[in-house]
Parts: C-alpha cells; structure tokens; sequence
C-alpha cells in the first residue's frame, strides 16, 4: 500500500512541522469537547432527547424540525465534516501504523459521518428509533477521531522507533 510519499513520515519531521500538526490535533480536539458539550447541552445525549430535539417536544413548543432546518443543518454539515475528517485521516496515513488500521480507521469514520448526516432526516420523518442510527454515527467518529489523534501524537512525540510496522515503502 502506497499513501503520500511513502518518505515523509510523522515521527520523522523537524519540531515545527511537527507542531503545525500537533496544533491542529488540539484545536480539532477542543472542537469535539465542545461539540460533545453542546450536544449534551441540546439533548442530554439520550436517545429522548435526540427524539425530542428533532421530533418536537414542549422545549421547541412541539415542533419537529422543519425541513428548512434540517436543510441548513445538513448543508453545514455536509461541507465541512466530510473535509475535516479527511484531513485527520490524512494525518493518520503519515503515521507508521499498519495499513489494515489506517483503513479500518477510515471505514469507521466516514461511516460514522455518513450515519450522523442520514440520522436527522430518518429521525424527524421516518421513526424515532433512528436515535440510535445517529449515536451509533457518533461512536464510531469518537473511535475513530480517538485513534487519528492519539496515534500521530505519540509517533510525533513519544515514539522511537517504528510502530506496528517496519520502515518500508508498504
């Protein structure tokens, strides 16, 4: 498997490129610990809450989201989530971890988004049990979010030597 330039690696890179890379680590980090606080904030992440906040309850006087909202919602979303995390994964594939993880980890992210945009539109019009289609959305972003984290800064940071794999062109 050949990702890149099979040369340039993380755990290889001088201090400053190695920071650009841990600063933006951070800063996607910090904007999914908000994103997890406002999202609990709107729905108590339950699955009545996401129910409720899509389906209508007494907090929006019982109105279900209009399709105009969740148009708005899902335009948002649809531009910037797909885009964020393919530069994560792209920050994944300059690591030295197997590429059977790099791809796994690809899978569970994009499915994970791709549940997370489908979930709002089945929740309000078709069933409530859709809840579970957006947490399931959610778990899998966190798992992978989790590991495109975690594994550049400890190859970037802590690591000396290869990590789950040789040095090779793959």
């Amino acid at each position: 498997m050949r990702n890149f330039n099979a040369r340039f690696r993380l755990r290889d890179t001088d201090r400053h490129i190695r920071l650009v890379y841990t600063w933006f680590l951070l800063l996607m980090l910090t904007g999914f610990v908000f994103t997890f606080i406002w999202a609990h904030d709107m729905t108590q992440l339950t699955p009545k809450g996401l129910a409720a906040h899509y389906r209508g309850s007494d907090a929006n006087f019982g109105e279900p989201m209009s399709f105009g909202q969740l148009s708005e919602t899902m335009h948002f979303h649809l531009f910037t989530m797909p885009v964020v995390f393919m530069i994560l994964v792209h920050v994944l594939y300059l690591t030295m971890i197997s590429p059977f993880l790099k791809v796994l980890t690809t899978w569970i992210s994009f499915v994970g988004v791709t549940l997370d945009l489908i979930s709002p539109w089945l929740i309000t019009y078709v069933s409530p049990v859709f809840v579970l289609t957006m947490l399931t959305g959610d778990f899998l972003m966190v798992i992978g979010f989790l590991i495109m984290f975690v594994v550049p800064m400890y190859e970037m940071w802590w690591q000396k030597a290869a990590f789950m794999m040789p040095d090779s062109d793959d």
